[in-house]
């Protein structure tokens, strides 16, 4: 009975797929649809080719760095594939993956969205840890920094469960359509504690802490950089932390209006419909962003790029002597890391030609030595 009730208040308050269409005039629709497909053809391209970067450049540095950039990555992957769901919902007025795939699309987006900012979190510690602790960052087992980046994952898919419970695929009463809403099991008031406790937990708290993480590493930067000449892993230093920075403040405009606006619809202050898709479609843009601004501050992402779509991106694996020395410094080319280098001791050793330098390995471990990614 309670459920009926709840089906019932969400179809009268619900303003239909139809009302959509029928009231948005054709030239929006048609710009909507156009920056849409633009946005998610960049997306989708722009964030393949990161994670290719990263498995490339990973695989040669273990930087900590590049395992949070692929996290993003993987977000904004599934975060636009999923908006596929969307697209062909809004214009066909019909919900056509059934009850399941309506759960498990909420439930995969906000899993997204919550690795995002934890991943984002998990990236201004690091970097503050970085900027003010440098050998003990660079002294972890990379094994152990990785873990973190696969404990966000868990961590938001544990919290973003009980969407799992809380998303339906229910029929119109009056045009017979299907419809994928969150507030027909749960009710209003299950959904508005909800995404309160979850906007708190997975937004406001992680925003204060970024906040002050970055205040607090760019403070570290000015006072060490006061008075005397910034070298060259310092410049570099500061490049990473810009760039850092500005994918942080980018996420956060992005995302920060359709957090308010849904806020706003759940607890029924604004029920417009205009204001609500912008604020979707601007989340969207968010994904196709980060791979631009990749490139911007990172000249190995452009040097990258530029390989893959030259079809020049190739790995050759070689088979090295052991061999033991003290410290050596690493050559660079336009596309390496700079390495504080150590020359390993190992039976198999990985280098890639012509232009990749050869990666850390210390007893046949590996250790995160360089956190710079913008050389």
């Amino acid at each position: 009975m309670a459920l009926l009730r709840n089906l019932t208040a969400a179809i009268g308050n619900l303003t239909g797929p139809s009302t959509n269409i029928e009231n948005t005039p054709l030239l929006i629709l048609i710009g909507y649809s156009l920056l849409y497909l633009v946005t998610y053809i960049v997306a989708v391209l722009g964030n393949i080719m990161a994670l290719l970067t990263c498995y490339k450049n990973y695989r040669i540095t273990t930087s900590i760095l590049l395992v949070y950039i692929a996290s993003l990555a993987i977000a904004d992957l599934l975060f636009t594939f999923l908006t596929t769901f969307d697209f062909v919902y809004f214009f066909t007025e019909n919900w056509v993956g059934g009850n399941p795939l309506c759960k498990l699309q909420g439930f995969l987006v906000e899993t997204s969205y919550s690795a995002s900012i934890l991943t984002l979190v998990a990236i201004s510690y690091e970097r503050l840890r970085s900027v003010a602790a440098k050998g003990l960052a660079r002294s972890q087992r990379i094994e152990r920094r990785t873990i973190i980046c696969k404990l966000i994952w868990v961590v938001s898919a544990i919290i973003c469960a009980p969407l799992l419970y809380g998303y339906s695929a229910v029929q119109h009463p009056y045009t017979g359509k299907t419809l994928c809403v969150n507030r027909v099991t749960w009710g209003d008031d299950g959904r508005q504690i909800y995404y309160a406790i979850h906007a708190v937990i997975i937004y406001c708290i992680p925003l204060v802490f970024m906040v002050w993480a970055h205040w607090k590493i760019f403070s570290f930067l000015k006072k060490h950089a006061h008075g005397k000449s910034v070298s060259a892993v310092e410049s570099k230093q500061r490049k990473v932390t810009q760039m850092l920075a500005v994918v942080t403040l980018i996420f956060v405009s992005c995302w920060t209006p359709f957090i308010l606006v849904r806020a706003l619809r759940y607890f029924f202050v604004y029920e417009g419909l205009e204001i609500w898709k912008l604020t979707q479609l601007i989340i969207i843009i968010n994904s196709a962003v980060n791979p631009i601004l990749y490139c911007f501050y990172s000249g190995q992402f452009r040097s990258s790029f530029k390989d893959m779509v030259k079809c020049r991106w190739h790995l050759t694996i070689r088979r090295g002597s052991s061999r033991r020395s003290s410290r050596k410094t690493t050559s660079r080319s336009p596309n390496s890391f700079q390495l504080d280098s150590i020359e390993p001791e190992a039976e198999n050793m990985v280098s890639i030609s012509p232009s990749w330098k050869q990666g850390q390995v210390n007893n046949g471990k590996r250790y995160s030595v360089s956190d710079d990614i913008c050389a």
